[in-house]
């Protein structure tokens, strides 16, 4: 009878074992730690922005979206000949502490297969009326020449304001009802 008791006490207390073991395995294997981070997030002002040139209501022009989008409604050229629109918007450095690196480039545009069209010229100028980077050269490919798509990556000085000149050469086979859409982007890099 001893002997009985001896087993059935082994048994149940290697039963006890067993549940205890699962029991601890189970809860270690959740067991997670945590970290903790925090910050405020805040709002900083665009150092870069657009503002209006001295051609801006001539040229339909609406700035929006903290002065980081300009949109142009009347950019007309003239039929047969070179329209250039002198200052249309101007690209500010408002950070009178440091320069940026900024690029213009062309994003799209429509004028690809446009045959009443010559080309438009997109170039910036600083107030000493240099030019800043390359021009963007746009060329349908019907027509001859080389397009250029980017002004390449060119710093703007602290408290900078450059102009933004359009050159728009429709041939004399143009109508007032030939348009062409330019999407460009003003990416700021530093």
């Amino acid at each position: 009878m001893e002997l009985k008791r001896i087993i059935g006490s082994k048994s149940v207390k290697l039963m006890l074992l067993l549940l205890s073991s699962l029991f601890i395995a189970s809860v270690s294997a959740s067991v997670y730690y945590t970290m903790y981070m925090n910050t405020t997030v805040g709002v900083a002002g665009n150092k870069v922005q657009f503002w209006p040139g001295t051609d801006f209501s001539t040229a339909g022009g609406t700035i929006s979206n903290a002065r980081q989008k300009v949109t142009f409604t009347s950019m007309d050229g003239q039929i047969g000949s070179l329209a250039t629109i002198s200052d249309p918007v101007n690209i500010n450095d408002s950070d009178i502490s440091n320069p940026h690196n900024i690029e213009l480039k062309l994003d799209s545009w429509t004028g690809a297969s446009q045959t009443h069209l010559y080309n438009i010229t997109i170039t910036m100028y600083n107030a000493l009326n240099v030019t800043q980077g390359n021009s963007i050269v746009l060329v349908p490919t019907i027509g001859s020449g080389t397009q250029v798509t980017t002004t390449g990556i060119v710093s703007i000085p602290a408290g900078a304001i450059w102009r933004v000149q359009w050159g728009i050469y429709w041939n004399g086979a143009a109508t007032i009802s030939d348009t062409v859409n330019i999407d460009l982007l003003l990416v700021v890099s530093s």
